[in-house]
């Protein structure tokens, strides 16, 4: 039985290093917004959560359930690993692999409520958040 190389070895830790399918392995999208999610009081006294998926999706959502509430995306890109949408039907922000992140990825979303500012598994429970 021949023992595996120095060589064999270094690059099978280069591979799983530099997989993008890897990166996020065993974590869901939903896992990745929560985890990028920070939310803090502002000045005027609104929430304000700012949300980082990845290495390129960035959005805030201040004031969220409040008639002058906005949502900002300073970094969202079909083409990178994470962007997001905002739904017309149920005002949720929908977070969902992008292009970069691999096919078998694309069904994983996360979706964020513009009410509340919080983030759910399914747009059935985002819609109907309070």
């Amino acid at each position: 039985m021949r023992r595996p190389t120095r060589f064999t070895l270094l690059m099978v830790v280069l591979l799983v290093a530099l997989s993008p399918s890897l990166t996020a392995q065993g974590r869901t999208t939903y896992d990745l917004v929560v985890a990028g999610m920070r939310c803090s009081q502002n000045s005027r006294g609104d929430l304000e959560c700012d949300y980082r998926v990845g290495r390129s999706l960035y959005f805030t959502i201040v004031a969220p359930g409040k008639p002058d509430g906005s949502i900002y995306f300073y970094s969202a890109s079909v083409q990178s690993d994470y962007f997001a949408v905002v739904s017309l039907s149920n005002g949720c922000v929908i977070v969902r692999p992008g292009q970069s992140s691999g096919e078998k990825r694309q069904v994983d979303l996360a979706f964020v409520s513009t009410r509340n500012g919080k983030v759910y598994r399914t747009a059935r429970d985002c819609s109907q958040a309070k």
